[in-house]
Order: C-alpha cells, then sequence, then structure tokens
C-alpha cells in the first residue's frame, strides 16, 4: 500500500510533459517586432481569439528566431505578424487589407482570411519541433 501510495505521489509531483516549438520566421523591411500567436483548434485558429501562446520579439534580421516554450505535445497552427509601427496590432489599409507583412506556419495561404488549421498545422512532439516560413 505504501508503495502504491508514493508511486501516485511521484506522478502527480512530476513535471507535466512540455515540448519547445522554435519558429525560423523570415521578413523583409527593417525594425519594429515579430509577433507570433499559436493556436491549438481550427476555431480559435480562423477567429484568431484564444491562442494558447503568444511572443513578441524583435526583429533581429531576415529570419528572426521565436521559441515558444512549454507546448503541451499535439498540433498547432501559427500566425505571424511583422509589427513596423509598433502598435501591437496588425495595421490595416482602409479597406481592410494588411498594410504589414503576415505569414503562417508552413506557409499556409489562405483566401479572405486565414487558411485551414490542417493546412498551417504543426505537430509539435514531446521533443520539441522547428518551423519556418516566410512573412509577405
Amino acid at each position: 500500500m505504501k508503495l502504491a501510495i508514493a508511486a501516485i505521489v511521484t506522478v502527480l509531483a512530476s513535471p507535466a510533459v512540455a515540448s519547445d516549438l522554435t519558429l525560423d520566421i523570415a521578413s523583409r523591411g527593417s525594425g519594429g517586432s515579430i509577433a507570433v500567436a499559436v493556436y491549438r483548434d481550427a476555431a480559435s485558429f480562423r477567429s484568431g481569439e484564444g491562442p494558447v501562446a503568444t511572443r513578441t520579439v524583435p526583429r533581429n534580421g531576415p529570419v528572426t528566431s521565436v521559441v515558444i516554450p512549454g507546448l503541451a505535445p499535439g498540433r498547432y497552427a501559427v500566425a505571424a505578424f511583422h509589427d513596423t509601427d509598433g502598435n501591437g496590432d496588425l495595421t490595416l489599409w482602409p479597406i481592410g487589407v494588411p498594410k504589414e507583412a503576415y505569414g503562417f506556419s508552413n506557409d499556409a495561404r489562405g483566401r479572405f482570411g486565414p487558411p485551414p488549421f490542417d493546412a498551417a498545422a504543426i505537430d509539435v512532439p514531446t521533443r520539441g519541433a522547428r518551423g519556418a516560413f516566410t512573412l509577405r
């Protein structure tokens, strides 16, 4: 009985499995920062609401590496943009077209909005994953 309780305590006390997702994001232009949002499901990805992780890092050259730590193993889609004006939002032209470069994991493209989740999905196993895409 003591052994069973000790085994349960060990399992409950051990840290949850977490993986890192490293993204190499290419962008033109200079300065500003790269804003990244990671989504776990198609509904949140499509709406752009409820990301499981976000990160904003200074753009430090033609390719900026962004590490998203602590993701549970699974399937994710990533949206990112080059925040050149520093306002924290994707700036749009008056007709609703993005003024700043943006992109999605796997270089997936959508028509009149984000691409399908499956086109942008990246599998993140327990050992972590690395992906690359370009902001256009």
